[in-house]
């Protein structure tokens, strides 16, 4: 029996109204996504990237086609259905972190856990914490870490709900080479260790030479990667 796919995007077409302008940003977007797969998508700035992840976390609807998350059709849920599905299957990294200043590092983990009514939040959080190397810096606010710890922090609260399925927005951008490169590391390990299936919109080559897969979104239509040895992800 062939595995059920995480991440099945069909005919999806974004438009905007601006005005009296209507602007498309995605056109004719079609992928597949596996368990536990790495895609990196990449593309110039403006060419989409972003609003897809944002589309396939059920921040936003498209304006044509279906997305199916874990089995789920996005275009069915209302709002509060779709933040449910995002609680219980997707974990979502920002480019800015989001952390909540005057939270510790500790309890900017354990708060997607509480919201849920998980239990052992703390325990969990603290465990995840030491997995990302932050075991002595639990009790710090975000202004007391650095750009690359506050990721870290960032990426063990995007674990702590155990996702099927992480969108990562630039998880380097804002890092310097070596700290983005651990931040990476990290993010694969984790990807393995945990069986999560990872989508990240990246401008940095290293990191999406990484990944399993490269995506190449160009004026918002998916493009073949030619130099990819691995399949596009386009449905015919």
């Amino acid at each position: 029996m062939a595995e059920p796919s995480m991440i099945v995007v069909r005919e999806v077409t974004q438009r905007v109204t601006l005005g009296s302008e209507t602007l498309t940003i995605l056109e004719g977007i079609n992928l597949e996504v596996k368990p536990g797969e790495t895609v990196a998508l990449v593309g110039a700035s403006g060419s989409g990237k972003s609003t897809l992840l944002g589309l396939l976390a059920g921040l936003d609807l498209a304006s044509e086609g279906e997305i199916e998350v874990a089995g789920v059709a996005l275009g069915q849920l209302d709002e509060e259905g779709r933040a449910q599905l995002r609680a219980e299957h997707i974990g979502f990294i920002f480019q800015s972190f989001l952390l909540l200043p005057g939270l510790s590092a500790l309890e900017n983990v354990m708060l997607p856990a509480e919201i849920r009514g998980l239990p052992d939040a703390r325990v969990k959080a603290e465990l995840l914490l030491r997995e990302v190397g932050l075991a002595d810096r639990i009790h710090h606010h975000p202004a007391q870490l650095s750009g690359g710890e506050q990721q870290r922090v960032a990426i063990a609260r995007a674990f702590i709900g155990q996702p099927s399925l992480l969108l990562a927005d630039e998880p380097t951008g804002n890092l310097d080479r070596h700290t983005g490169d651990k931040i990476a590391d990290l993010l694969f390990r984790l990807n393995r260790d945990h069986g999560t299936s990872l989508v990240i919109v990246t401008h940095d080559e290293q990191l999406a030479l990484r990944c399993a897969r490269r995506l190449h979104l160009d004026s918002g239509k998916l493009q073949v990667n030619e130099t990819s040895h691995i399949r596009t992800g386009v449905l015919a």
